[in-house]
């Protein structure tokens, strides 16, 4: 079912490019976080992906075309070191990888895979380019922000109503695959996020975010973007953010994912200082934010003294999803374990890593013996960003992303006449960049918000011209 539907989906995808580019992006970030959304055809192919690559074509051959011009990007120099390095460090590499048997395609061999990723790395790039190419005011960095944060709040509505039908009848509607087995994908990965917990069943929301882990960081990273608007906006409707606020919080509650939490606590505590560091001023009171943290506690006690006098163990429930986890492995993943043992032994790797995407095929061999019952003969790569980087690109490719990501939030501060129409920007884009290097999930958000920094870097002020001076008679 998939060979019919996909292509049928990508040619309307097309037509949708050509006649309207910019929906066409809106509808791919509508789409970057419905990580659920996706099916396997030898390869893993996303619903993201599915609209963003007619756009990529469409918009490739429009600058190819003689009588198109685009006006210049501020990407800045670092961004071409980057992606060009990343290419050539792992296209070199391709012929040294060790052999590995990896199950369910021959596409996810050693050398297929090296070269799709080299592909597919230019490919999670386009947002870059694409969204300044595409947009030319800072207000289109505003409408950027709302149209992802609906396409969350929908996210997280599909969620409650998984949960509804999932403890109303035992059977979950969405389980993990779902969309991949509707659509007669090749691998059947097929499972639910649910344990049980004193006599309890706990069933974890994920909607169509693939795994509860990245459904809480999803949510997680829109109560942040929430929080630096009602921070930084001085004539916002603080009531029907704060209800916002409170709806994606308990949501992210819902996935009991400890990721998704750690996310929200280190978003939350770099956003303060990327104000103070940006010079961004806040625009609430030391008494309003008392007032709104007291607002926002209030259900949240509420909600803990019910289901205390209901019996329930929250607090008990709380420390086997944190305290009893980090006891385990330390916060460390499982995967970012054995990537990391690789990494410790072979020293030499650090400088360039391993190439896009092979980072599987060093570290298998240094997995857990409780790990490698299911990872073994599988692709994985880190899931905090920073091992992904150094993992994949070394300490060389980490530093020159560093150095583009930063130097695109500064350069977008720049602009003064800008400040009052994006005032939230610049903060959230540091905040988002501190939780990227704790997590990949959100990969595809971030390169938005890097290429909404270089929109806003490459806006300058409207010059009034200069009436000449009168010469004397």
């Amino acid at each position: 079912m998939a060979l019919i539907i996909l292509p049928a989906l990508f040619v309307a995808m097309l037509l949708l490019a050509v006649r309207s580019p910019q929906t066409a992006l809106l509808a791919a970030l509508c789409l970057a976080s419905y990580t659920g959304v996706d099916v396997d055809v030898g390869l893993r192919v996303t619903g993201y992906q599915l609209v963003m690559a007619p756009l990529i074509i469409v918009m490739a051959l429009r600058l190819a075309h003689p009588g198109f011009s685009a006006r210049p990007l501020a990407t800045g120099a670092l961004f071409l070191a980057f992606a060009l390095y990343a290419v050539a460090n792992s296209a070199f590499q391709i012929a040294g990888l060790p052999d590995a048997a990896i199950a369910n395609s021959a596409l996810r061999g050693p050398q297929a895979r090296a070269v799709i990723q080299i592909m597919l790395f230019v490919f999670a790039l386009a947002p870059i380019i694409l969204v300044p190419m595409l947009f030319t005011r800072a207000e289109d960095v505003q409408r950027l922000g709302r149209v992802w944060l609906w396409s969350a709040a929908v996210l997280a509505l599909i969620g409650w109503a998984q949960l509804v039908i999932w403890y109303g009848t035992g059977t979950n509607p969405l389980p993990i695959g779902r969309i991949n087995q509707l659509l007669g994908g090749a691998a059947d990965y097929s499972r639910e996020g649910r344990f049980d917990f004193e006599g309890f069943g706990i069933y974890r929301m994920n909607s169509l975010a693939n795994e509860p882990r990245n459904m809480g960081q999803v949510m997680a990273l829109a109560m942040i973007v929430l929080q630096a608007q009602m921070l930084t906006v001085r004539h916002v409707r603080g009531g029907r953010l704060i209800l916002l606020w409170l709806f994606f919080a308990v949501s992210l509650l819902a996935t009991y994912s400890t990721a998704g939490l750690a996310v929200w606590i280190i978003g939350t505590a770099t956003l303060l200082p990327a104000l103070l560091l940006l010079r961004v001023p806040v625009q609430r009171s030391a008494g309003q934010i008392m007032a709104a943290l007291a607002a926002l506690a209030t259900p949240v006690l509420l909600g803990l003294a019910l289901a205390l006098s209901a019996g329930i163990p929250v607090f008990d429930l709380i420390a086997e999803r944190t305290i009893a986890r980090l006891e385990g492995t330390g916060g460390v993943e499982d995967f970012d374990l054995a990537i990391s043992a690789w990494l410790a032994a072979n020293p030499d790797r650090l400088w360039l890593g391993g190439g896009l995407g092979n980072a599987h095929l060093f570290a298998t061999p240094y997995l857990d013996p409780e790990f490698a019952a299911y990872a073994e003969g599988q692709v994985f790569s880190a899931k905090t960003m920073v091992l992904r980087l150094v993992s994949e690109l070394g300490l060389v490719g980490t530093a020159l992303f560093a150095g583009f990501a930063l130097s695109r939030v500064f350069a977008a501060r720049g602009p003064r006449h800008l400040w009052p129409m994006v005032p939230p920007a610049t903060p959230l884009a540091l905040a988002m960049l501190a939780v990227l290097a704790a997590t990949s999930q959100i990969n595809t958000e971030a390169t938005f918000m890097l290429g909404a920094m270089v929109l806003l870097a490459g806006l300058q002020p409207a010059r009034t011209p200069v009436p000449a001076r009168a010469q004397p008679a």
